[in-house]
């Protein structure tokens, strides 16, 4: 097997824990979106030794790997596989989720009385309608600590989705490398398509975490790049770890490219480049 071709590492069965027995004593919940750096907060907090190993494991993308490992299909079997196999000896257990994740587990769960969160954008949402959804995953992931991890800079986020959409290459691990399958290509459309549908996302995200009413803290990509020391230090603290900050196995992506296809949206619209 080539390193092209090697399964996200974390994503084995060398990085399952053992056996636990019922539900986590707590569940971390990295709520975002694409390229908002959530696989460098999710290594982190693996690393860090004892807040588990925040993967998306109900992502329709990943699902299917762990269902066939774990032989289960049904959600609730397979939200007991997922405790089974990824809660800490500590009784932590950490999971990724982008919100499509929560619309596919609604729709599954009552597509009638949600029928609205796949679409209708989250002013149009009834609260009563996310309390109900808040419980739903309460009853799969129990005990949950909201970690809203977002960007500020939708156009860069937007960018780099389009580009690793294109190239497929969502992450750049050595020893988990991802096979490009061609250059990027800038595409206009794709790119305001995509500012649109983070805007879409995190809105739902922010009322879904507010009638959660469970802890929660935000953290913003940004700072997570520009100082990771002292933000994943603080991330740590809040939620009562006692690793400290690890090195980052991670390359950045952005380049040059990605650079160039943010100057011309810019231009194309007649707004100046940050400086």
């Amino acid at each position: 097997m080539t390193s092209e071709n090697r399964p996200y590492d974390l994503a084995t069965t060398d990085h399952d824990y053992p056996a636990w027995s019922g539900p986590p004593k707590r569940t971390i919940l990295i709520c975002t979106h694409p390229r908002s750096g959530s696989t460098l907060l999710g290594e982190a907090l693996f690393f860090a030794g004892d807040l588990g190993c925040p993967l998306e494991y109900f992502h329709i993308g990943f699902r299917p790997r762990f269902e066939e490992r774990w032989g289960v299909r049904a959600t609730a079997d397979f939200a007991r596989a997922v405790w089974r196999h990824r809660t800490t000896p500590g009784g932590v257990l950490s999971v990724k989720l982008m919100w499509r994740d929560i619309q596919e587990l609604a729709i599954e769960h009552d597509p009638v009385a949600f029928a609205d969160v796949e679409s209708a954008p989250p002013e149009a949402i009834p609260a009563e309608t996310y309390r109900s959804l808040g419980q739903l995953i309460r009853s799969i992931l129990p005990m949950p600590t909201c970690v809203h991890l977002y960007r500020r800079d939708r156009l860069r986020q937007a960018v780099s989705a389009t580009i690793a959409t294109q190239t497929g290459q969502w992450r750049a691990i050595p020893g988990a490398e991802m096979p490009r399958l061609r250059d990027p290509e800038y595409d206009d459309e794709t790119v305001t398509r995509l500012i649109g549908y983070a805007d879409f996302c995190h809105g739902h995200w922010r009322n879904l975490i507010a009638a959660m009413d469970a802890p929660s803290l935000s953290i913003a990509y940004e700072d997570l790049a520009r100082d990771y020391t002292a933000t994943v230090g603080g991330v740590l603290a809040e939620l009562g770890s006692a690793g400290s900050p690890p090195p980052v196995r991670m390359r950045r992506q952005a380049n040059d490219a990605s650079e160039a296809f943010v100057a011309r949206y810019l231009q194309e619209r007649g707004i100046p480049a940050a400086r």
